[in-house]
């Protein structure tokens, strides 16, 4: 018994693998999407406690294959023990991140504008950090990547201001 679950909602699939020992390679999952799929949350990464297995990250999509389960199409992957994935068709992510500063974030921290400010990316890969900065244009930062990330927006004088982020819709 493989002790597998897997669930589509919307664009999102939802693959779990609850095996406490088992892990499978090229599991092949029936999907409605025909585009390649992107993961978008992997419980194995460090952040979330795991063993960061996953060696393709969020950065390699998955290619559409031919129908599985009663669905038109599918995708493989690797499916480590007691981890859970979630996959979204990949043009749902093109356009990249765009992160706005509202003049009432500025007056909290007694700041006049964005000058001055960057935006810090702090990637995790292999259990090791690393830190990319951008600078603020009109008050917005525009990446044109997806990013496993976590994002701080740091001042001049490198002080990390606290912040919150909210999609586009």
């Amino acid at each position: 018994m493989d002790k597998v679950i897997i669930f589509e909602r919307g664009d999102l699939v939802f693959a779990f693998n609850f095996h406490p020992c088992n892990s499978y390679e090229g599991y092949q999952i029936g999907t409605h999407s025909d585009e390649p799929m992107r993961c978008v949350l992997d419980t194995d990464e460090g952040r979330f406690g795991g063993h960061m297995r996953l060696d393709y990250g969020h950065g390699h999509p998955f290619p559409p294959l031919h129908g599985l389960d009663k669905r038109p199409h599918s995708v493989k992957l690797y499916m480590p023990s007691r981890t859970a994935q979630v996959l979204c068709r990949q043009s749902r992510l093109e356009g990249g991140v765009h992160v706005y500063v509202e003049d009432s974030f500025l007056g909290q921290y007694d700041l006049e504008s964005a000058d001055g400010l960057k935006l810090s990316l702090v990637i995790q890969k292999d259990g090791a950090e690393e830190m990319l900065d951008f600078d603020f244009e009109d008050g917005a930062v525009h990446l044109k990547e997806n990013f496993d990330a976590t994002f701080d927006i740091v001042t001049a004088d490198n002080c990390i201001l606290p912040c919150k982020a909210s999609k586009d819709t």
